[in-house]
């Protein structure tokens, strides 16, 4: 099992607990890369990133926003993560989890440097009451090294792992915890196929295989390797069976034992994003419903609630339309491939600033 050595961590970024109005919806100029959780209270947590012109700017932010009403009305930001000029720090990526003990964390991407040069960190914050009235968060703290876009994987055997990645390594990365997220050790997996970036996750089988996905840049698939004895060795990146462009896509379990994957259902182009379900621990896929069919979707995040309701969040057009969409379904729906609850809802804005001045509407 390889171990990699990580550099010393710099410092974090500037953190508002009550964020002042110059980061509300009406000052974005673009937005994306969401992210979403459901506390064990239905308490609805969801972050994206924006700051600036851009991505990539120097002025980047996190912001985190909640929803008391299942998704339905959604407040201003709660928190905000956002770039430190002064030191050349930019504050990226935010991804959000909550852990089995309930406490939730808010993980964001740190990079110093520009172009080539660049080097990445993985931060968090964590709580232990996500469902208080104002929610209390630890100091900032460094995590690991690499760039984290996906949810951690808890292992049956209580290890958990964090693809947070290095964009120039030729092998895929993730860092590993025995302790609860208290340290990390970097791990190395197979050989990449060829990505600028691996969006990586692992899925662990029900027979013990571990199996990472991964993003690629232009093969029109869903990259996959595996390791068969809990991370010690692990196959190349191959093509998987799954299509997609070179986007993020979100594969992972649900409470009933099945697996769902979201991505754009085309091998070239952020088209057709869709929902489908596996019964037989990913061996084959249900027929995939479509969510929302217009190009420039994509990023998708899921949360389950405990009563089996699913919750999707993904982007559209950025910079353009700046949308920030969800999908509210059960599993049976995404396999019936049609809404049966008056509650559901496949593609509702949560969040659009005013169009971009350069592309009014």
């Amino acid at each position: 099992m390889s171990i990699v050595t990580i550099a010393l961590p710099s410092q974090p970024g500037n953190i508002y607990f009550h964020p002042e109005e110059r980061f509300s919806s009406r000052h974005r100029l673009w937005q994306g890369c969401p992210t979403i959780v459901c506390t064990s209270k239905g308490r609805l947590l969801a972050g994206w990133y924006s700051g600036g012109i851009a991505e990539p700017d120097m002025r980047n932010y996190n912001l985190l926003v909640r929803s008391d009403d299942h998704g339905e009305t959604w407040s201003e930001p709660l928190l905000v993560i956002e770039s430190n000029l002064s030191v050349g720090l930019r504050c990226i990526d935010i991804q959000l989890w909550i852990d089995p003990a309930g406490k939730c964390w808010v993980f964001w991407t740190q990079v110093i440097g520009w172009g080539e040069n660049e080097f990445h960190e993985t931060w968090a914050m964590t709580t232990d009451d996500p469902d208080a009235e104002e929610i209390r968060w630890s100091e900032p703290f460094y995590v690991t090294d690499g760039f984290l876009r996906c949810k951690p994987t808890v292992l049956r055997d209580g290890r958990w792992l964090l693809c947070a990645y290095d964009r120039h390594s030729e092998r895929y990365r993730y860092s590993e915890s025995l302790d609860q997220g208290k340290s990390w050790v970097r791990r190395e997996a197979g050989r990449k196929i060829p990505t600028p970036f691996d969006e990586s996750m692992i899925l662990e089988h029900r027979d013990g295989t571990l199996r990472l996905f991964a993003r690629t840049a232009n093969t029109g698939h869903i990259a996959e390797c595996v390791s068969m004895d809990g991370g010690k060795t692990w196959s190349d990146g191959i093509n998987g069976p799954l299509t997609s462009p070179g986007s993020r896509f979100y594969i992972g379990r649900l409470r009933s034992g099945n697996l769902i994957c979201v991505r754009n259902n085309d091998a070239a182009d952020r088209i057709n994003m869709s929902a489908s379900i596996s019964c037989d621990d990913g061996q084959t896929w249900t027929v995939p419903m479509l969510l929302d069919a217009r190009m420039h979707t994509s990023y998708p995040d899921v949360a389950e609630d405990g009563d089996g309701v699913i919750y999707i969040l993904h982007d559209w057009s950025r910079f353009e339309e700046k949308a920030i969409l969800l999908t509210r379904l059960t599993e049976s729906e995404i396999m019936a491939r049609s809404m049966l609850r008056d509650s559901s809802c496949v593609a509702q804005i949560i969040n659009q600033p005013p169009r971009h001045p350069l592309f009014p509407r």
